[in-house]
């Protein structure tokens, strides 16, 4: 798979404010959320502190970071439905969150395909005293946090060279940060089935490039693309 550099916007720059069907959720401090739902208006305390939230990419959940201040990065702290954020509020429960099982940062989640991709970012010897930044993308249940096994998937005894060669399949040594996202930028269809591991955005000419197929576990070949859309298949269609 060809590298390709990500244009990113920093996630701290985009406004803590989100729009999921009718309920809108707006940053009030730190540690506090508001909820509104038509004329209907919560003010809701969670159990955590939090530096921003974004959207999944079906719009079905909130998924809030933190900023580590020895890393000097934006970490994942964790992810609720928004339907349940607001139950809660409702109700005036503290807001509880979620967390992969492992502890590994949330990328994106999908309802309709009940999957969500996680990420690790590690140091790898480019040459000599060089380091460069890569990362690996899992795939996993949200049911059960159990991961769907892809050709590009890390396994904890394969050799460095294995790795890298996975990694590279994906366009991980490539320029990549997890914590300042496009907001244009799409990595599960709506309707779960087709992943785009370090992202896609309708607005790029090769939008179809890195597709997997979730059920074969295959990427989606270039030519398989070109035939859909002579058929009449939009981007639009599959990523929204």
């Amino acid at each position: 798979m060809p590298k390709r550099i990500i244009p990113l916007i920093l996630l701290l720059l985009i406004p803590s404010f989100c729009f999921a069907q009718e309920i809108v959720a707006t940053k009030t401090d730190v540690r506090t959320l508001s909820l509104k739902k038509g004329s209907e208006f919560h003010k809701c305390p969670t159990e955590f502190n939090f530096e921003n939230f974004n959207y999944s990419s079906d719009h079905n959940f909130l998924l809030f970071n933190y900023f580590d201040e020895k890393l000097n990065s934006i970490l994942f702290l964790g992810f609720i439905k928004l339907s349940t954020a607001y139950n809660q509020c409702s109700k005036n429960i503290k807001i509880k969150i979620s967390r992969d099982s492992a502890g590994k940062n949330i990328l994106d989640i999908n309802e309709a395909g009940q999957i969500y991709l996680t990420y690790l970012q590690d140091m790898y010897r480019v040459g000599g005293n060089t380091l460069g930044v890569r990362t690996s993308i899992a795939v996993k249940h949200l049911s059960t946090s159990r991961e769907i096994i892809f050709p590009f998937s890390i396994k904890n005894h394969d050799s460095e060279k294995t790795t890298m060669r996975k990694i590279d399949r994906i366009g991980g040594l490539s320029s990549f940060d997890p914590s300042a996202i496009s907001s244009e930028f799409r990595f599960i269809s709506k309707d779960g089935k087709y992943i785009v591991p370090l992202g896609t955005s309708c607005s790029m000419e090769d939008f179809y490039m890195g597709i997997w197929n979730v059920e074969t576990r295959k990427e989606i070949s270039a030519k398989e693309i070109r035939d859909l859309i002579r058929k009449g298949f939009r981007c639009k269609d599959m990523f929204g």
